[in-house]
């Protein structure tokens, strides 16, 4: 029975990453300059990487950025990882401090994992089973706020200690190097959502909701040794890793802070190893050195398990309402804007236009094409007609490009509609953060959501409003439907094709009947290396792979 179980979770993860390096059309140009691969490559040296916006912490409870979890791939232990490899295989989660899958009990409710005893903190501390357990309380705690509260909050005693009943959560039992989760029900997909890097081995870290400080030490081959905000990040190795990751360069140094152009042009020279673009650099990339999946090359361009949309602010009275909300007016919305224009303000190869909460890449995936890649002007008015309720609403975005370009698109678009959206722009981390917070005064913000694991749910729990919190939501539109609350909750007690399918019918149910997201894109993303860097190839779930690349001088 167990076997079955297992199976059944690993059979949920693999679909989607399948998918992963499917074609992205562009030029290829084999005159270029390559990059070195990893047969001509060094161990050793400084990798360098450059943003332009801050991560927002290095708080393993609370890290939820893209960039924070590309750091957090190559810091930490996990039980269950991807792989350091592209797709199909860096999809496959395999056991790394658990020497194998779990024994699951007859009922489906009690998971047993027996752990390796090679793995130890950059301190030197040993990693056991209360490593995890430290962990998985730790984000529970009610202080804390954490966003990973509703990933675990399925095993026994969760819930008290969320509402601060408890400290510890009867349900997780640490001895030794054996961890027992109990769980309130069945949980297809709980080794996935172990995996997230919100539940890697830590030592005893302190309570504190701000986040703690670097050096933050972990059981992966690097360490966060310094994270200086709005300036840097450094990564050294872990001298005690004994795993299976060799890890090629010696340090990662992330500096934070310049704007796009000057990263460019800092790659272009070779003082900078890799880093964000402007949007009006690809193009010009791609005829270069044409656009490639893999080392050997130099532009790389990979779709990503993302959907990009606007999330429409239930908890405010221009899209709330009992009920689904104003639900003409968010289909009005979804019909008046221009996927196309808001997509191309990304620059060549940004990815394909999309309408659905799921992206392309994702098992379940049926593009229905519910809305138009052009705006449908006279559909939009006539839904919006009697339905705008004033008009004015506040429109967050991040003031990092193409964002504001977007935002613009998108309130042209909607005057057209009779709304007039105040633009408010704020760094991307602080955007995040604000419209994670509940009763936070926007009606629409511009967001993108990628991938955490392989499972449709990670992009329905978006709408799903049981997952509601007072901060540290991911929920940006505060949609809480009873009815489709309910919905989602069965369909994440299936598995398999059940599982898929069930998302899939509803995701087109979301997109049409409650609208509570427009989703307009689901981007490439693009990578552009500096010529001493080799060893590149895309993660399917956490983008760049420090630990993989190389540098040859």
């Amino acid at each position: 029975m167990h076997r079955r179980l297992t199976l059944s979770v690993a059979m949920l993860l693999v679909g989607a990453g399948l998918l992963a390096a499917s074609a992205v059309a562009g030029p290829s140009s084999s005159a270029a300059p390559q990059a070195s691969d990893a047969g001509k490559a060094r161990v050793g040296g400084t990798l360098k990487h450059s943003l332009t916006v801050d991560i927002d912490y290095v708080d393993p409870a609370l890290w939820y950025y893209v960039p924070s979890w590309t750091i957090a791939y190559s810091t930490s232990a996990m039980l269950l990882n991807y792989p350091h490899a592209p797709a199909p295989r860096g999809s496959r989660l395999t056991p790394e401090v658990a020497q194998g899958f779990p024994r699951i009990s007859r009922n489906g409710l009690v998971y047993t994992f027996k752990l390796k005893s090679t793995y130890r903190l950059s301190n030197g501390q040993r990693v056991n089973a209360q490593s995890f357990a430290r962990a998985l309380n730790r984000a529970l705690n009610r202080r804390m706020s954490s966003p990973a509260q509703p990933f675990i909050e399925d095993i026994v005693g969760a819930q008290a200690v969320i509402a601060g009943r408890a400290q510890r959560a009867s349900g997780i039992v640490a001895s030794g190097n054996t961890l027992t989760l109990r769980m309130t029900k069945r949980s297809p997909d709980l080794l996935a959502r172990l995996a997230m890097p919100f539940f890697a081995a830590q030592g005893t870290l302190p309570i504190n909701p701000e986040g703690i400080r670097a050096p933050v030490h972990s059981a992966g081959p690097y360490y966060i040794k310094e994270w200086t905000q709005n300036r840097r990040v450094i990564l050294e190795r872990n001298r005690f890793y004994r795993g299976p990751v060799r890890g090629n360069v010696n340090r990662i140094e992330v500096d934070i802070g310049l704007p796009l152009e000057t990263i460019k042009l800092n790659i272009d020279r070779g003082v900078v190893d890799m880093g964000d673009l402007p949007p009006a650099a690809h193009a010009e990339l791609g005829r270069r050195y044409g656009v490639k999946k893999q080392s050997p090359g130099r532009y790389f361009a990979n779709p990503a398990p993302t959907i990009l949309y606007l999330a429409m602010n239930h908890d405010r009275r221009l899209f709330g309402g009992g009920g689904n909300g104003n639900v003409r007016l968010k289909k009005a919305v979804n019909f008046a804007i221009d996927r196309q224009a808001v997509l191309a303000q990304g620059g060549a190869y940004a990815g394909v236009t999309n309408d659905q909460y799921m992206p392309p890449t994702m098992r379940g995936f049926r593009n229905l094409a519910i809305y138009p890649r052009r705006p449908n002007m006279s559909q939009a008015r006539s839904l919006a007609s009697g339905q705008t309720r004033g008009g004015d609403g506040v429109f967050y975005c991040s003031n990092r490009a193409p964002s504001p370009a977007r935002c613009q698109v998108v309130q042209a678009n909607l005057r057209n509609i009779g709304l007039n959206m105040d633009i408010k722009l704020f760094p991307r981390a602080t955007q995040f953060e604000l419209a994670g917070r509940k009763g936070e005064p926007f009606d629409m913000t511009l967001e993108g959501w990628h991938m955490d694991y392989f499972d449709p749910y990670d992009f329905i729990f978006l709408v799903d409003g049981t997952t509601i919190r007072p901060a540290n939501n991911v929920n940006f539109s505060y949609f809480n439907s009873a009815a489709f609350n309910r919905k989602i909750s069965r369909a994440k007690t299936l598995v398999g094709v059940q599982r898929y399918q069930a998302f899939s019918n509803l995701d087109h149910d979301l997109v049409r009947n409650g609208a509570p997201l427009a989703t307009y894109a689901s981007p490439n993303d693009r990578h552009y290396v500096s010529a001493r860097t080799g060893c590149y190839h895309y993660h399917p779930v956490f983008t760049w792979d420090y630990a993989a690349l190389c540098l040859n001088r």
